[in-house]
């Protein structure tokens, strides 16, 4: 975004003390006694109000119904009940010094990451003038009217601005120096920035040549071969999906924290073309059964994104909002806004949200209890769940997907302690382990199942957490298959990452976790690609069974190849039919008619995943929402009553 939007003045005027805007608060001005009462009864940061000549009640009333460990005026200033500019301009006022709007500009020297986190920048030398801005949060204020007041401090000496113009105006002025910060933070080995390596390339050519010669020199050698590979692929996901399906850990049931206890928690939601559903989001995070002055919410924007940053503004968020612009610059992916709106969060604890979703109302306070009972976990990923899985086909088989991965596979992973795929939204992150991994890799187009994989690497607890978030499934053909090739897609950019040093792979996972990780990874890519292949070729030697000549070998690749598609079936099958008991969808006939057709049409997704890489390795693919007619409204109303 441009400087002239965050600017509401061009001059840095001092604001008359008549001049101060009071619109959320009513009543008389109070008398010097009165004053002097509330003023004793009220915290410094509340108190210059009454000064000011803002009404009693709402701010005495604000010492009541917070918790104790939330400032009165943070929960003022959270719940819109006093807004940010209002009490920043009416603190301006109350020491006599200027409210900033950004002219003269900040000083080129400024370090914008420590400005943003301190709250502090030095302004472009001007004589007379300030020499600083200053966006003090609460806990800070009292000592600055102290400071003020008794002289320590000269009022003409710095200018206030509140903490969200502030943080607007250091982007604007500083985004270069805050995007160094932001991105980038992963070593070359570890993103897929720059794609295969010459060594992998080297591999790759030199498989490809020996399969031609073979090929040339006895085909059959090379469709036994292949054979072989693919059965060990195959066989090696059948077993993991079989015990992941079985497997259960213990339940988990954390002592819920109190409102005093509970941390502060940082929300992030990347948000492009999404005008249409922001309002539904916005109720949807309001829900949150949370403190909301312990509520960090940041909603990245991309700045050519005009539309969707207008139905926000318009929205007038209360200040545990922000509101991220993400510069022009590439890669233009979800995970790069992540990053850019990481480098700011307060919280101790992090959670990611797509924009169409309606989590549980309780699902912070759960993780937060769940971080709190277990101090050495990293990561909790939360259920995600189909709300219009009743829409068409595409959307009933996607939702039977979803519940398969998130009921069944990943809790059952989490309770063998193995690697799991994340789902790229409803992560929770200890805010110090997820900066201490790297953060997202923005050149990986499906950042999540990376993530997952180096979490796991770096030996970081990744579990299962027990609520849901619901979401909305692209229930047309054309949006399901551009969100499934940037799926594919990135799955092979994360095999590219994690095979470039297999040594160092094999060495930070372990013997039976890397087994596990590259099972997960291969399957999700080779499975994909050939499972049709294998099942034609499975059908033609039960239709030719007979003919031709027999030997002991086979005998012995027909029974195997028999063993194996049974067992690949029942494996679908299975979590299938757990996750449906678990969500109660009806498993009904022509779901298991279509269930075949659905994974041919993943496979041919996996394929055009594989050209794209090559033509376009970092491009998004957006996934259109708000399209569905089963809006999140009746979600969020029925959780709130389910709690």
């Amino acid at each position: 975004m441009t400087k002239k939007t965050y600017e509401l003045s061009n001059n840095l005027e001092p604001l008359p003390r008549a001049s101060v805007h009071r619109p959320h608060v009513r009543g008389s001005l109070l008398g010097h006694e009165q004053t002097a009462v509330v003023a004793r009864v009220l915290p410094p940061e509340l108190a210059f109000l009454a000064a000011e000549g803002f009404s009693p009640e709402p701010l005495l009333n604000a010492l009541v119904a917070v918790p104790k460990a939330v400032r009165p005026v943070d929960q003022l200033l959270s719940e819109g009940k006093l807004t940010e500019e209002v009490y920043y301009r009416a603190l301006a006022s109350y020491l006599g010094c200027q409210y900033y709007c950004g002219n003269p500009p900040l000083a080129r020297t400024v370090d914008a990451v420590k400005g943003l986190r301190c709250g502090v920048a030095l302004i472009e030398s001007r004589d007379p003038g300030p020499r600083m801005v200053i966006a003090p949060r609460a806990q800070v204020i009292p000592r600055l009217i102290e400071a003020t007041v008794s002289g320590a401090i000269h009022s003409g000496s710095f200018a206030l601005a509140s903490p969200q113009r502030f943080a607007s105006l250091v982007r604007a002025y500083c985004g270069a120096d805050l995007l160094d910060v932001a991105l980038d933070r992963l070593p070359t080995s570890l993103t897929a920035r720059h794609g295969m390596t010459g060594l992998q390339l080297a591999a790759v050519g030199a498989v490809a040549i020996l399969a031609l010669v073979l090929g040339i020199a006895d085909l059959g050698a090379l469709a036994a071969v292949s054979s072989a590979i693919l059965w060990l692929i195959f066989s090696a996901s059948v077993m993991l999906r079989s015990m992941a399906a079985v497997a259960s850990g213990p339940e988990i049931h954390p002592l819920e924290l109190s409102d005093d206890e509970l941390p502060n928690y940082t929300v992030v939601v990347a948000l492009y073309r999404e005008a249409s559903v922001v309002e539904d989001l916005v109720k949807a995070i309001d829900a949150f059964d949370y403190p909301k002055g312990k509520l960090d919410i940041k909603l990245v924007v991309e700045q050519r994104d005009a539309e969707t940053l207008g139905r926000i503004i318009e929205l007038r968020l209360p200040a545990r909002y922000e509101i991220v612009v993400a510069p022009v610059g590439k890669p233009r992916t979800k995970p790069r806004a992540l990053n850019i709106a990481l480098s700011s969060a307060r919280g101790e604890f992090v959670v990611v949200y797509d924009a169409e979703d309606a989590p549980a109302p309780d699902q912070l306070r759960l993780a937060a209890s769940r971080f709190a009972a277990e101090k050495d976990l990293d990561c909790l990923q939360a259920r995600l769940a189909i709300r219009n899985h009743g829409e068409s086909w595409l959307s009933r088989l996607f939702a039977i997907e979803y519940a398969i991965l998130f009921d069944v596979l990943n809790p059952g992973l989490c309770a063998l302690n193995l690697p799991i795929p994340l789902g790229g939204s409803s992560n929770h992150f200890r805010v110090g382990s997820l900066v201490g991994v790297g953060a997202w890799d923005e050149w990986n187009v499906t950042e999540d199942a990376d993530l997952g994989i180096r979490l796991s690497r770096f030996g970081y607890r990744v579990k299962a957490l027990n609520s849901d978030t619901w979401e909305e499934a692209p229930y047309e053909f054309g949006n399901w298959f551009s969100q499934r090739v940037r799926w594919q897609k990135g799955w092979i950019q994360t095999l590219t990452v994690h095979s470039r040093r297999p040594i160092f792979f094999w060495r930070d996972l372990g013997p039976r976790r890397a087994v596990a990780a590259t099972t997960l990874i291969v399957g999700a890519i080779f499975g994909c690609l050939f499972w049709p292949a294998f099942a034609v070729g499975t059908i033609w030697r039960a239709l030719t069974i007979g003919q031709g000549a027999l030997s002991p070998w086979r005998e012995l690749s027909d029974v195997f190849t028999y063993i194996l598609a049974l067992a690949g079936v029942w494996t679908i099958l299975l979590p299938a039919l757990i996750a449906a008991k678990f969500r109660g969808f009806k498993v009904t006939t022509s779901v298991l008619v279509l269930l075949p057709l659905y994974y041919i049409l993943v496979t041919a997704a996996t394929w055009v995943a594989v050209f794209d890489q090559v033509l376009r390795p970092h491009y998004w693919a957006k996934t259109a929402h708000g399209r569905s007619q089963q809006g999140p409204r009746h979600l969020v109303r029925r959780t709130q009553a389910s709690t």
